[in-house]
């Protein structure tokens, strides 16, 4: 794991809506900004993305947020992420968020 703090992580990307997972509350008025909505959930936001340009242009918002990517299951975000760069759509690397066990996690810096 790395010394930047988690303030929030990517949880789904696949489908036409990026939703995110909050841990640090001072990020809420910045994602609101974005065009997040809140979910029931205080803690996860989503934002329609009705094609993968304006996919491209939230991803890129949260990359300089510092926000990560999770990685799990098949079509995860961080793997939407590398399909949108590679897509030419977006570039730079991202933190990827994987967890080893529930509570436990390790953040690497992809390039």
């Amino acid at each position: 794991m790395d010394n930047n703090p988690i303030k929030a992580y990517v949880t789904q990307a696949d489908s036409n809506y990026i939703r995110i997972k909050i841990l640090d509350k001072s990020l809420i008025t910045t994602l609101l900004d974005l065009g997040f909505s809140s979910e029931t959930d205080a803690s996860e936001y989503t934002i329609p993305t009705p094609n993968n340009a304006t996919k491209a242009t939230i991803f890129t918002q949260l990359q300089a947020l510092n926000i990560c990517f999770s990685s799990d299951r098949e079509w995860c975000p961080a793997e939407v992420f590398q399909h949108l760069r590679d897509l030419g759509l977006l570039s730079g690397g991202f933190r990827k968020i994987s967890w080893t066990r529930p509570n436990h996690f390790t953040v690497t810096d992809e390039k």
